[in-house]
């Protein structure tokens, strides 16, 4: 959350202002010391431009930088007895 209101060249007062949480309160997230309410980590978002998930999900995932998760397609389902290898 710091790195994305920094890059913003915002104060911690300024995602306070637009969310209208207090800005202890977002000092308190940012270092960890508090967990935000689902309500709140989506004005958090919403005022940074952002995803929630690119608040929650770690630094250097996929997801976190911006990047579109990729569409699993289904598996074909193996033959035979669920236990034993394939004969070949």
């Amino acid at each position: 959350m710091r790195e994305r209101r920094l890059h913003k060249s915002w104060t911690q007062y300024d995602p306070a202002d637009e969310t209208g949480l207090r800005q202890a309160l977002v000092s308190e997230i940012e270092a960890g010391k508090a967990s935000p309410t689902r309500l709140s980590l989506h004005k958090i978002a919403s005022a940074l431009g952002i995803q929630v998930a690119e608040l929650v999900l770690p630094q250097g995932t996929a997801f976190a930088q911006g990047a579109k998760s990729a569409v699993r397609r289904p598996t074909k389902k193996r033959r035979g007895h669920p236990l034993k290898p394939p004969s070949h």
